[in-house]
């Protein structure tokens, strides 16, 4: 770990220019650990930039610096000299903007040239991560990729202000939801008590991150919730989100952030998922409270990935909804 920290303070020191990355449909782990990293360099006088394919979610307008994200992408180019790709397990999951040949096992485009001969950090917690980059921080028993950034910033004697500590902490709450995920530990618990003595709120935070619902989301939660099917051959227990949910409830997608999370109580099943049904492609939510089951090797059959007890896949083709049930 401090061969990987001394390797990422070089990276940084002959670096002027630099590019965060944060994956697609980003969630508070992903925006903390961005943000929380693009702080720190502003402090280190580098030119920085934050690139996220997708907008942040409405509920996390209150981070600091969430003004820097940017989906252009004018960011990539040859005056870069360092992108930091942050709680990304690969390439793909950062949805890059412009094609070339792929670095990364044919999934990921590439911006042409942007990357050729530049130095790639990777800092990520995810169990699927396949140490795309030039210098890779992976840590798979970490909580989040802001738990792993607070280790680095301790290792570096960084001052960790209340902006960082909301960042870090977000990011925590998030990827936990509150402490009540298997991958929270005593470690992590210990990190988010330093953290709320930078000053940091953590009844606000709570809820901006975990109560954040609106009349309209409570409603699009009771109609798919009522959608439920179990699978008692599988044991598992699925639903589905269909694409003019959101219109016809007058909510935004984020409204439904956590439903896999929470549809994981449900004991009657060894595994639940959500299945999110656009006009061209399928999106896949799984979880699992089971030890002996590996979500993250069975979506990565599908070109998805993620944690052991919680992982996703997206297809590029559709599944339609059809008297209740899923078909192909």
């Amino acid at each position: 770990m401090f061969d990987s920290y001394r390797q990422i303070d070089q990276a940084i020191e002959r670096s002027e220019r630099i590019v965060l990355i944060g994956h697609r449909r980003p969630d508070e782990d992903a925006l903390g650990a961005t943000l929380s990293f693009y702080l720190y360099l502003k402090s280190l006088g580098k030119q920085v930039w934050v690139f996220l394919a997708d907008l942040p979610p409405s509920y996390l307008y209150f981070l600091p610096a969430i003004d820097e994200v940017t989906s252009d992408p004018a960011v990539f180019g040859d005056f870069v000299d360092l992108y930091v790709f942050l709680d990304c397990a690969s390439l793909a999951q950062a949805r890059l903007p412009a094609p070339e040949s792929a670095a990364d096992g044919g999934q990921a485009r590439l911006p042409e040239g942007a990357l050729k001969h530049k130095n790639i950090l990777n800092i990520d917690h995810h169990f699927s991560n396949n140490h795309y980059g030039s210098i890779n921080l992976v840590d798979a028993k970490a909580s989040s990729t802001c738990e792993i950034i607070y280790k680095y910033f301790v290792y570096r004697g960084k001052d960790i202000d209340k902006q960082l500590a909301t960042c870090l902490l977000t990011g925590i709450l998030g990827d936990t939801s509150g402490f009540v995920h298997s991958n929270t530990n005593s470690e992590t618990v210990h990190i988010a008590s330093e953290l709320v003595k930078r000053g940091v709120k953590i009844n606000q935070l709570f809820n901006f991150v975990i109560r954040n619902k609106t009349i309209g989301g409570l409603r699009l939660w009771g109609e798919i919730l009522s959608r439920i099917q179990i699978n008692k051959e599988l044991s598992i227990a699925y639903t589905y989100i269909k694409e003019d949910d959101f219109r016809s409830h007058h909510v935004a997608e984020d409204e439904l952030d956590g439903l896999a999370n929470f549809l994981n109580v449900i004991v009657d099943a060894k595994a639940t998922a959500v299945f999110h049904l656009w006009h061209d492609k399928t999106k896949a939510s799984w979880r699992t409270k089971r030890d002996d089951l590996d979500l993250s090797a069975f979506c990565q059959i599908f070109g998805g990935g993620g944690h052991k007890k919680a992982a996703g896949f997206t297809l590029d083709w559709p599944v339609v909804e059809k008297d209740g049930r899923l078909v192909v």
